[in-house]
């Protein structure tokens, strides 16, 4: 038994060994006898049908390589496209391709072309802004007289092809790989099934300018019954799968020459939420770039009427996600049990489209998340939602992406309504008014945030707002900045004008308190890295605000006041404060004022004021001695009454401009006292008179002006216990002075008998029987030559600082409306030339 299985084994061997020598020799027999005739007819059939150029390096027949079927193989193929606008294209280049057929047709003289394969090479279809396409390379039956003998193509293999797609009428812009790529059909008859296997993958999907599909591996397996005659493709068992998600395509395609019916279903099976959010268009995706999600998405779209030509075919989708998660890549901390419903309607070129969400859920921290909205008419959208969340600011922090926001926490609740247009509003004129409907509520508890590069901690704030179409109800809102506290209410009109669109205004009516306000924090330059203070101050253009204030106690660097009240207007960055009144320095302060920021270089400062009782030591001390190192608060005691008018022009940093400081002050003194003041101990050693290191007085009253740099002093008199004495003269802001001083020849007399009447040159009697000196004083504060003044160039002084006095008047009233009620001011000269005081010789 054995042995008659071991012949039949041997027998078989022989047969299929003879049988392949046999096939090897008709192979050969085949290719030396017809291989040529086969090339040739073949070439003449390509050249006489070929409506464009193509080049072949090299043109083999094979019997072999693509067994049973024979082959003519083209290597390094280069074909021209048919478009005469672009001369130069190219349609195709491969490194083979090969074009098979049975070789049954080799003996009868009928060789038909069945399949094509072509590899590693790249396919350009184009088409320009006319709809004019490059690929028509086969002549049309107009142009032979009868369909190719050669061809009867029914399956095209690519392999490693790269394919773009150009079309530049509907702005189409596709590029993918075609790793392995198969078409079946019978493709010469009028009615076939195209059957398509494709594994892709696809570089960019552009219509428009948006991409829709971004470096995905696209897998294809579709079934397309094709009918010529009437132009109908219908979808059957057709499944696409683009990255994790799959789809199933049904339907039909009806071409009507310039227009095309749709009539498609796509079915998207459950697939992840990852997925499904890697596939928007890019920018949306970089929305989600930096986080994780999870869950699953289903949708559906029906594509249904005519497109091209002007037409927009309707387009409905509904799609769903289910246990969803979204979480920042660095954070463990998710938006968790994400669960939508929606819907898209595009109702062709005539309707509007709309985009719905009836159910939106989700948890964050474990608090709930609840919302629903609706898109209407998405080329001008208007959005209607509803949304309602109680969570933990310490969560929502990881979903901000604000890099200078360090920390936050604390508690929001929102019951909150909204309905408005969405798009360019922008766009908005300053008259046009951007209208919304708003409504609900806003609640803050314990919130507490940190920004970086700013020192300031915000903290313990607690609010409670009401949303009123445009405008915020500000029903309560304290809180902390710092060491600062605020509470305040009122109402903010225009509040979602002012917020999202650049050139509206608004205006904020509120009554604010505070029990400290420490302007050296809250002013000071955030953006400011030097180790120095420094202080900046901006307000919006846009904003009008009103408010009542009451605040407890004020600090801003040594000046502290309490008990502050009155009412602020803000106004074209123009910040004006009426009835403001404050204690300070043991005393009252009674004042208006005025702050303008709305220049780009400067600020510009004004204020009348009435001061009563205030302590001058504290006065000096807190004003840090007014920027200067003559009298300080060391050298001075007593309280003062004044009625000041002051301007001045500070730099945005709040460095203030000397040159553009004027002032005028009635001001009195009384108790005072002088310490240690250098020029009075200068005169001291001059006049020989001891003991004036501690001068006491009852009384001082006078007018002093500022300007130019100058403080301008008229005469007044000075009676202390130490002498009695008139001074007068110019006090300029470098410490130069140009005084004028009388004294009693008696009170020097009196403390230095020795010296005789005739060392004191110009002297008078004052009138009552009793001599007077009088004395210049010029040159450094610290180091001042004395000298005998003459009563001529006195009298011009004193008439000098009186003219001075009414041209600061006039200046006042003009520049910043003060002196409203004093109708013996001098108007102001159209030029003005600085004022020159000429002393009559002294005898120096």
């Amino acid at each position: 038994m054995k042995s008659n299985f071991t012949k039949y084994l041997k027998l078989t061997g022989k047969i299929v060994g003879l049988l392949s020598l046999g096939l090897l020799a008709l192979g050969f027999l085949i290719g030396f006898f017809y291989g040529d005739d086969i090339k040739k007819m073949i070439i003449a059939e390509l050249n006489k049908n070929l409506a464009t150029e193509i080049k072949v390096e090299k043109f083999e027949f094979s019997v072999f390589r693509h067994f049973p079927l024979a082959s003519v193989d083209l290597e390094k193929v280069m074909a021209k496209g048919v478009l005469k606008s672009l001369p130069d294209d190219t349609l195709l280049y491969a490194d083979r391709i090969s074009l098979q057929f049975n070789m049954a047709g080799i003996f009868s003289n009928n060789v038909a072309i069945k399949k094509i394969v072509a590899s590693n090479g790249i396919l350009n279809i184009r088409l320009d802004k006319e709809g004019n396409n490059n690929y028509h390379f086969w002549k049309s039956s107009g142009d032979s007289t009868k369909a190719s003998p050669v061809i009867n193509l029914q399956q095209i293999l690519l392999s490693h092809m790269l394919i773009r797609y150009q079309d530049l009428k509907n702005d189409q812009h596709y590029f993918m790989k075609a790793n392995e790529a198969e078409l079946s059909g019978q493709f010469s008859d009028d009615q076939f099934t195209l059957t398509t296997t494709a594994d892709l993958f696809m570089e960019h999907l552009y219509a428009g300018e948006t991409n829709y599909v971004i470096r995905k591996q696209v897998r294809i397996r579709s079934g397309l019954h094709v009918n010529t005659v009437d132009g109908t493709y219908k979808f059957d068992e057709s499944r696409v799968k683009i990255a994790e998600l799959e789809f199933d395509v049904s339907g039909n395609i009806i071409t009507l020459g310039s227009s095309t019916i749709l009539n498609l279903g796509i079915k998207a099976y459950e697939g992840s939420l990852e997925s499904f959010l890697s596939m928007l268009p890019v920018e949306y995706v970089k929305y989600f770039s930096e986080y994780r999600s999870k869950g699953k998405f289903m949708c559906t779209i029906g594509i249904e009427g005519k497109a091209g030509s002007g037409n927009i075919p309707a387009v409905q989708v509904e799609f769903s996600i289910r246990n969803g998660s979204i979480t920042p890549k660095e954070s463990s901390v998710s938006l968790s049990k994400v669960e939508l419903n929606g819907s898209f309607r595009n109702r062709g070129i005539t309707g509007k489209s709309e985009l719905v969400i009836p159910q939106l859920s989700a948890e964050l921290g474990g608090n709930a998340i609840k919302a629903d909205l609706r898109l209407d008419n998405l080329s001008d959208p208007f959005l209607s939602m509803h949304a309602s969340a109680s969570l933990d600011l310490a969560n929502v922090r990881h979903f901000i992406s604000m890099d200078t926001l360090v920390s936050l926490n604390g508690g929001l609740k929102f019951n909150i309504a909204f309905a408005g247009k969405v798009k360019d509003v922008q766009s908005y004129s300053i008259g046009q008014q951007y209208k919304v409907q708003s409504s609900g509520n806003i609640e803050l508890s314990n919130v507490n945030f940190v920004l970086k590069f700013n020192p300031l901690e915000y903290k313990n704030i607690q609010a409670r707002l009401s949303l009123q179409d445009n405008n915020i109800n500000v029903e309560s809102l304290s809180g902390n900045i710092s060491s600062s506290d605020l509470k305040l209410s009122g109402t903010f009109i225009n509040f979602v004008n002012f917020v999202f669109i650049p050139n509206q205004a608004a205006e904020f009516n509120a009554k604010l308190s505070s029990k400290l306000l420490n302007l050296d924090e809250l002013l000071s330059d955030k953006s400011n890295s030097d180790n120095d203070t420094s202080y900046i101050m901006k307000f919006n253009p846009r904003l009008l605000s009103h408010l009542d204030v009451s605040i407890g106690n004020l600090k801003f660097r040594q000046f502290s006041a309490s008990r502050l009240q009155g009412k602020i207007l803000l106004e074209r960055q123009v910040i004006s404060g009426k009835n403001l009144t404050f204690a300070a320095m043991n005393g009252m302060v009674f004042m208006d004022a005025k702050i303008n920021a709305s220049r780009k270089d400067s600020i510009l400062m004004s204020c009348e004021a009435t001061i009563s009782s205030l302590d001058v030591t504290q006065l000096f001390s807190q004003l840090e001695n007014f920027g200067q190192s003559t009298m300080t608060d060391k050298n001075v005691k007593g309280k003062i009454n004044a009625d000041i008018q002051f301007t001045s022009s500070w730099t945005t940093s709040l460095t203030v401009n000397p040159a553009k400081v004027r002032a005028l002050a009635d001001i009195t003194i009384s108790n005072g006292e002088l310490l240690n003041f250098i020029p009075i101990q200068a005169l001291a050693k001059y006049i020989k008179v001891p003991d004036l290191n501690n001068i006491k007085f009852s009384t001082i009253k006078n007018q002093i002006s500022i300007s130019d740099r100058k403080i301008f002093i008229p005469s007044m008199e000075i009676n202390s216990t130490a002498l009695n004495l008139t001074a007068s003269g110019v006090h300029d802001f470098d410490n130069i002075v140009d005084y004028r001083l009388s004294l009693l020849l008696s009170d020097v007399l009196g403390k230095n008998a020795r010296q005789n009447n005739s060392e004191f040159g110009e002297i008078e009697d004052d009138g009552l029987g009793r001599t007077k000196l009088l004395l210049s004083m010029k040159g450094p504060i610290d180091n001042p030559r004395f000298g005998y003044d003459r009563k001529g160039a006195s009298e011009k002084l004193k008439t000098d600082l009186a003219k001075e006095k009414q041209t600061m008047k006039a200046i006042l009233k003009e520049e910043f409306g003060l002196f409203k009620k004093d109708s013996v001011i001098l108007p102001k000269k159209a030029k003005k030339e600085e004022m020159q005081i000429d002393w009559e010789d002294d005898g120096q």
